[in-house]
């Protein structure tokens, strides 16, 4: 996952975060490619990173724990979780802000947010899963990226 970029997404929310933003990061234990995106995450976090007024602070979630996510306002799924579904329903209850790589997650609507490409990147922002986990974005945002 491109962190500076999800950073980026992170602070066009409304309202902005300020503070530490406490986010989750949801993996497979039992998929390597999941595990290695999850410390791949957590390494580039570690000492925080910059949202807007806010602070990135990631922690990993299994899959099998979802309720690690309580009071989590942001959560990177990492490839490879299966349970997107169960993800999906945890965020729009919790309006949870879900960040993804897999760009199929956010084409079935399960994700709100999709970051793919590597030195330029494409945000693509799901309008269900947004509208489902009550996530909204400044105007200046959505001009910028593909919205499904």
């Amino acid at each position: 996952m491109n962190l500076p970029v999800a950073s980026r997404v992170i602070g066009f929310t409304q309202p902005p975060p300020n503070g530490v933003v406490s986010v989750g990061v949801i993996f497979d234990p039992s998929n390597a490619a999941s595990q290695a995106e999850a410390a791949a995450i957590e390494q580039q976090a570690s000492g925080g990173l910059a949202t807007g007024r806010g602070t990135i602070r990631v922690r990993r979630i299994p899959v099998s724990a979802l309720g690690g996510l309580a009071g989590i306002r942001v959560a990177f799924v990492t490839v490879g979780v299966r349970e997107q579904q169960q993800v999906a329903d945890l965020a729009a209850r919790n309006s949870i802000l879900t960040i993804t790589s897999d760009l199929a997650c956010v084409q079935a609507a399960r994700c709100v947010v999709g970051i793919t490409g590597g030195s330029q990147p494409q945000i693509t922002v799901s309008r269900a899963a947004a509208k489902a986990a009550k996530v909204r974005f400044g105007s200046a945002f959505l001009m910028l990226v593909k919205e499904i």
